[in-house]
């Protein structure tokens, strides 16, 4: 996670990506395991309209796997008619850890940012 400022993301200054990552693994500590459908639920409620595009969702989901964040355990939606699989999620000992560096991390660019949008309402929209 680079400190720098990136003129291409003014908001929050981090990539859709970022934030999925970021957000998975809150929620994985509200509750112990979600599959990709409640994850598009979830940032919905959060935000009221957006979702992170599938092939991110997916692909962050993918990738946290793979680096030792989240468990993944295959089973099926409904016990009753085994035929929609799903993976459910988990986060590991390691995604934990992750998540406490990544929580200090935005912390301070999630203060900045409401500083900085504060300051705008007052100006612009006084």
């Amino acid at each position: 996670m680079s400190n720098k400022n990136n003129p291409k993301k003014f908001a929050l200054n981090m990539s859709a990506a970022q934030f999925t990552k970021f957000y998975i693994l809150h929620l994985l500590h509200k509750r112990t395991s979600l599959i990709s459908e409640h994850f598009k639920e979830e940032f919905s409620k959060l935000t009221g309209n957006w979702q992170p595009a599938p092939s991110t969702l997916l692909d962050t989901l993918h990738d946290m796997t793979e680096e030792g964040l989240l468990q993944r355990r295959e089973d099926y939606k409904s016990l009753e008619k085994k035929r929609q699989k799903v993976y459910w999620y988990r986060v590991t000992e390691q995604g934990t850890e992750e998540f406490e560096v990544m929580k200090k991390h935005y912390k301070i660019l999630f203060d900045e940012q409401i500083h900085i949008l504060k300051r705008i309402m007052n100006e612009v929209y006084q």
